[in-house]
């Protein structure tokens, strides 16, 4: 039956159940299929962290630390006095500065700009060598002179993002007081039954933006963006969602400076995760009793304990869904209303009811977090 759009519902739109002989049972959504709102994992915390905010922007800062670490971007001949490192990745040196590559120990003399390091090479610093591009370039503290001032100094500027919250709702929900009143199966009151309907509902859009909203602002209409909004770092189109791709995306994050302790995924999407006869990796399933004994899932690898986040609201196509990487702290939901639910002013003989809330989400350190397209399922 199409869903009903009317100013009011009368005994004559709300038949089902009425002169139908039916099971009394109605099933309804249950909160656990909200994971992001409602869900409580094996560690009796939520899946993400809440912080209020008292405003409509939402703003916070990304700051790193300039690690001596960096990769060649092009080849170095054995004559060469400057090496090209990574664009950006020069400030992370200062004059005098040791730096390996490969067995090769070079010092470092200017950094004329973004991506150049000016070096000495040879005696009394060890042999030259070719090196190709792409190596590790790892630097072992400095060879400044004794009694020398120190180098200029180095910094780098925090990096602004920001969301913005949005409005869910209003929802009305208006009955007349004989539809009310009339006996049906299973359904005590109706007016509580078509509130936890809509509240159910609300509960999904919250879901499904949390995961794909859209940071949009359009004169007084806002749209929050999601955690694939802001996750645009470490993204990959793999196909299958196994220990290996998840270690390897694991890798990516750590090498950033990140430990996602999360994946998200629709359950579609976990079947290679549940092979029993994949003996290749280690795995624990446990069940709770804080999770109404749903199933939880810990795959344990090199970076340490991973919890899956089964969530039937991640988009699958014909033959594809995504999955997430994150870490608890790092997707914080930032309310600026709780849902309420408030009774509207009372006009002719029925009652009518609104629900409302407003929320933005804080998505920090995009970086040190990964999203999976493209996941192949049968």
């Amino acid at each position: 039956m199409a869903p009903l759009r009317s100013s009011y519902a009368t005994s004559y739109d709300l038949t089902t159940g009425v002169i139908v002989d039916m099971d009394e049972a109605i099933y309804l959504l249950s909160p656990v299929d909200s994971p992001f709102l409602t869900g409580v994992d094996s560690d009796g915390l939520s899946i993400l962290s809440t912080q209020p905010t008292n405003e409509k922007k939402v703003e916070w800062m990304h700051d790193s630390i300039l690690t001596p670490s960096t990769t060649l971007a092009a080849w170095a001949i054995s004559t060469a006095t400057s090496l090209t490192v990574a664009t950006g990745d020069a400030l992370k040196f200062s004059i005098g500065d040791l730096v390996l590559i490969e067995s090769e120990v070079i010092r470092v003399d200017s950094c004329p700009d973004s991506s150049t390091l000016t070096v000495t090479r040879g005696t009394p610093y060890g042999t030259t060598a070719l090196h190709n591009t792409s190596l590790a370039v790892v630097g072992v503290g400095q060879v400044l002179p004794e009694g020398s001032d120190p180098p200029l100094p180095r910094f780098t500027d925090r990096s602004p993002f920001y969301n913005v919250t949005q409005i869910f709702g209003p929802e009305a929900v208006s009955l007349s007081k004989t539809e009310q009143v009339v006996a049906k199966y299973g359904v005590p009151n109706e007016m509580a039954h078509q509130l936890f309907q809509r509240t159910q509902e609300l509960s999904i859009r919250r879901e499904q933006a949390i995961l794909y909203g859209q940071r949009i602002e359009d004169t007084n209409r806002r749209s929050m963006g999601g955690i694939f909004y802001y996750t645009t770092t470490n993204t990959t189109t793999t196909t299958v969602l196994n220990v290996t791709s998840v270690a390897g995306m694991q890798q990516t994050c750590w090498a950033a400076g990140g430990m996602p302790d999360r994946l998200a995924a629709n359950p579609i999407a976990l079947s290679d995760l549940n092979a029993l006869a994949d003996t290749s990796r280690v795995r624990m399933d446990f069940a709770d009793n804080r999770r109404g004994r749903v199933p939880i899932m810990v795959v344990i690898t090199e970076f340490g304990e991973l919890t899956v986040v089964r969530n039937r609201w991640m988009r699958t196509g014909t033959t594809a869904t995504d999955a997430l990487l994150f870490k608890r702290d790092q997707v914080v939901r930032r309310p600026l209303r709780p849902l309420v639910l408030e009774p509207l002013a009372k006009t002719g003989d029925r009652d009518t009811m609104m629900m409302v809330c407003e929320e933005s989400l804080e998505v920090k350190g995009q970086n040190h977090m990964a999203k999976f397209t493209g996941l192949s399922y049968s």
